[in-house]
């Protein structure tokens, strides 16, 4: 997807220059506005404008750009470029991602397009973690699932099981109250697929666990976790590794 950005700049050789630069390092960067003064941009923003990044110097035409902050919400990324190393400070209070200052160095203005970007990625897989997370939840809005004895089948509801085992290349439902039934499902993943995910972890590559079920969690040696699930008939104690500590506590916690 091209990225859109604005200049807010009241020196036309600054901005035709600033301009010039973007254009060689990322051709592919779109120039969707520009301005010179605090009420240009004010208004600019408070149409909640789609752009990516904003290049905005500080000292305008009609007043200091800190100006603009006092009066509209600016959640776009700002690289900010000046000639005046005083402001830095207030600066970063806002929602900046680099601090330029003139005449600007094509590498320096590499450094923050490179930076703007990495942190443009993160946000995004954030976001598909988040979307990938509602489908599940969402998923997780079935009941019930098909169970295997013999030449017969049945039925067990989520809600009753306390956890999902892999054994012996079969998924066994472990129940609250007590033994376990023989599901239709394949592997672990086609567990995750159809249970809650604000209700079930994955807490091994083994066993999926309902929170309902977990007795107690412990720290353990090297930032480990030591978990025990049961049932009352059937309880396992879990070591969740360093690696998965903080993934596990945050949904134990709900934290999303």
């Amino acid at each position: 997807m091209k990225m859109k950005y604005a200049i807010i700049e009241n020196e036309p050789f600054s901005l035709k220059s600033l301009q010039q630069t973007i254009a060689a390092l990322r051709p592919d960067y779109e120039l969707t506005f520009t301005a010179e003064s605090v009420e240009e941009s004010i208004a600019f923003f408070m149409r909640n404008p789609a752009v990516d990044i904003i290049f905005m110097d500080i000292e305008l035409v009609d007043g200091n750009c800190f100006e603009i902050f006092s009066k509209v919400e600016v959640r776009t990324p700002i690289v900010f470029t000046t000639a005046y190393d005083t402001f830095a400070l207030q600066a970063f209070k806002v929602n900046s991602v680099d601090y330029l200052l003139k005449p600007i160095h094509e590498t320096d203005l590499e450094h923050a397009l490179q930076k703007h970007e990495r942190s443009r990625k993160t946000e995004d897989e954030k976001r598909n973690l988040a979307l990938s997370y509602g489908k599940l939840a969402q998923a997780g809005t079935k009941h019930r699932i098909l169970t295997v004895s013999g030449d017969s089948y049945s039925f067990v509801e989520i809600a009753d099981v306390a956890f999902f085992v892999s054994e012996d290349k079969c998924i066994f439902a472990y129940r609250k109250n007590g033994g376990r039934r023989l599901t239709a499902l394949n592997n672990l993943s086609e567990v995750e697929a159809v249970v809650n995910p604000n209700d079930f972890f994955k807490l091994s590559r083994d066993l999926v666990v309902n929170i309902s079920a977990i007795a107690s969690v412990h720290k353990f040696f090297h930032g480990r976790l030591s978990v025990v699930v049961g049932t009352g008939s059937e309880e396992r104690k879990v070591v969740v590794s360093t690696a998965r500590r903080k993934e596990f506590l945050d949904w134990l916690g709900g934290q999303s």
